[in-house]
Formats: structure tokens, sequence, C-alpha cells
């Protein structure tokens, strides 16, 4: 069973981990080279995001197999960042999935955005298939938002 779980600190190294291989893959992929956001791969990064903000864990049956984290913009806004999802588990529907529980788990929000690389090909499907619409882009990234009437 795919759910989300509030991320502990116990699970950072293997978030980071996770995270390691999920950027490391897409960047690999467009790029020609191994990447991600600043820290992506360092335990202490993801141990200060567990700290600060609202940081979930993707399990399915009991086993981590991805992560993001929430910052809560005011009482009716919300935005993602850093989701991910092991390499070996992308393509099979649990991005969309994961994006419903979140929706579940905040039904007060009625704003989410969320941005991703401009090469980010499969991101961009699976926000656009999801209901959101891209409101701005530079070279680097595109934003996104999603409203909830």
């Amino acid at each position: 069973m795919l759910e989300i779980k509030k991320a502990k600190i116990e699970d950072a190294q293997v978030i980071t981990d996770i995270k390691t291989k999920a950027f490391n893959k897409e960047i690999n992929t467009y790029l020609g080279r191994n990447g991600g956001p600043p820290g992506y791969d360092k335990v202490e990064s993801e141990i200060d995001i567990i700290k600060e903000f609202i940081a979930y864990k993707i399990e399915l049956d009991n086993q981590i197999i991805g992560a993001l984290f929430l910052i809560s913009l005011d009482d009716s806004k919300m935005r993602f960042e850093d989701f991910v999802i092991d390499p070996s588990f992308q393509g099979k529907g649990y991005g969309y999935t994961v994006m419903e529980l979140v929706e579940k788990t905040y039904p007060h929000i009625n704003e989410w955005q969320l941005s991703t690389p401009v090469f980010s090909v499969g991101n961009q499907h699976l926000y656009k298939k999801f209901g959101y619409v891209e409101v701005s882009r530079n070279e680097d990234e595109i934003e996104y938002i999603k409203k909830i009437q």
C-alpha cells in the first residue's frame, strides 16, 4: 500500500540516498552529468529539511521509496518541494497517487505551487496531468499553480 508519512530524523539517510539517485538520474538523462538542488546529496541538508519544513516520506508496503516536503505559504496556499521517487519505482503511477494523498491530507488548501526544471519533461507531464497550470518560466525553471475551487 502506498502511503505518505511524516519523515523523521532517522529517515534522513534513506531519503538522501533516494534523492541522490533520483536527481542524478534526471540530470544525467538530460544534461549528461550528476546534480540536484543545493545539498541534495547531504544527509545534513535532509535533517534540516525534516526539522524546518513539513517533510514526508513516501512508503510502499513500509519501504521508503521517495520523499517530498511542503512549505505553508498561508492558510490556503502550499508549496511542493523536492518531490522525488526512487528511479526503480518511477513510471508506475506513484507520483500521481502521492499528489492525491497530499491534497486529501490538506483539504483546506486551495492553491498548490511547485516548480520543475525546464528539461524535466516527465515532471511537466505529471504536473499537467494532475491539473497544474504553467504560470511562468525562465531558462532554468517552470513555475506551476493548481487552484482548487
